[in-house]
C-alpha cells in the first residue's frame, strides 16, 4: 500500500503487522484512487446447539475482532502479501448473541481487486513487541468470551471458556490468510463480517468429557483439549465470512 497517503497511525501499524518491509507495504498500483467505507460486524444469534448428545444455551458470547488487511493477492500471508490494498486498523468487541449490525470502524485503501484478508482476534503481536498484546476491546484479556449451559436429559452443565487467539510468532497474524472475493471501485460500498461460527465453535467440543465425574460447573482452561479445540476452531477452520455490498 502506498503508506504516504495513510495517516502515520495507520502507515504505522500497517508496517508493524507486515514485518517492516517496504515491498510488503507497497499498493499494487500507485496511482490508484483512494477508497473508504463502513465496516459492520453480523452475528447470526444461535439458538439451541447441539453437541453430540448435549444441548447448549448460552449467556453470553463475545468476540475481538480486529485489526484486519486485505490483500490483493490469493494470500495474504505476510511473506506473500506484497499488494496489500486495504486496512481496516480498529479493534472491536462483537456481541454474538446480538442480531442488529454493530459497528467495526472504518476500511482505508484503495480501488481494486480483494482475493485474501489477514486479521487477528483482539490481540495483537507486533515485529518490536516481545509477547502478544491483548487490547482493552478484548473480552477480558481474551479473543472469545464464551459462558452458557450445556443440558443431557436431566444433567446439566454450566460452562464458562475464555479463548485466546494469539499469532503463531512475533509478526504475523492470527489468520494470516483466508479466501475472499470483492471488486472495490468508484461506487460506495459496504462491508459485513458475519459471525455465523459460534454454533460450529461449540459443536465440536467434547461435553462427555467436561461432564466426567459428574461436574456440575466447569470452566473451559487454557491447554485443556476443549480450549485447543475452541481455539483451532477460531483460526483455522469456522472464520467469519467477510462479504462487500453496494452501500445505500
Amino acid at each position: 500500500m502506498n503508506a504516504p497517503n495513510l495517516s502515520p497511525a495507520a502507515r504505522r501499524l500497517l508496517a508493524a503487522v507486515l514485518l517492516g518491509s517496504p515491498a510488503l507495504s507497497a499498493c499494487a498500483g500507485t496511482g490508484q484512487p483512494e477508497v473508504t467505507y463502513a465496516a459492520h460486524a453480523e452475528a447470526s444469534v444461535p439458538g439451541e446447539i447441539a453437541a453430540g448428545a448435549w444441548t447448549i444455551a448460552l449467556d453470553e458470547a463475545t468476540v475481538a475482532f480486529g485489526p484486519a488487511y486485505f490483500c490483493a493477492a490469493e494470500s495474504g500471508a505476510s511473506t506473500l502479501c506484497e499488494t496489500a490494498i486495504a486496512e481496516l486498523t480498529t479493534i472491536t468487541r462483537v456481541n454474538l448473541l446480538d442480531p442488529a449490525p454493530q459497528p467495526l470502524g472504518l476500511v482505508h485503501g484503495f480501488e481494486g481487486e480483494i482475493r485474501s484478508v489477514s486479521f487477528n482476534y483482539g490481540i495483537h503481536w507486533f515485529s518490536t513487541e516481545s509477547s502478544p498484546t491483548p487490547k482493552p476491546e478484548a473480552p477480558g484479556v481474551s479473543s472469545v468470551h464464551l459462558r452458557g449451559r450445556a443440558t443431557r436429559g436431566a444433567e446439566a452443565l454450566d460452562f464458562e471458556a475464555d479463548i485466546d487467539a494469539v499469532p503463531q510468532r512475533r509478526g504475523l497474524l492470527t489468520v494470516p490468510s483466508l479466501a475472499v472475493a470483492a471488486s472495490v471501485g468508484a461506487a460506495p460500498v459496504r462491508l459485513a463480517v458475519r459471525f455465523d461460527v459460534v454454533d460450529e465453535w461449540l459443536a465440536s467440543v467434547d461435553f462427555d468429557a467436561l461432564a466426567e465425574g459428574g461436574a456440575t460447573r466447569v470452566a473451559i482452561a487454557p491447554g485443556s483439549p476443549a480450549h485447543q479445540r475452541l481455539r483451532y476452531d477460531m483460526i483455522s477452520v469456522h472464520r467469519p465470512q467477510f462479504l462487500w455490498s453496494t452501500s445505500p
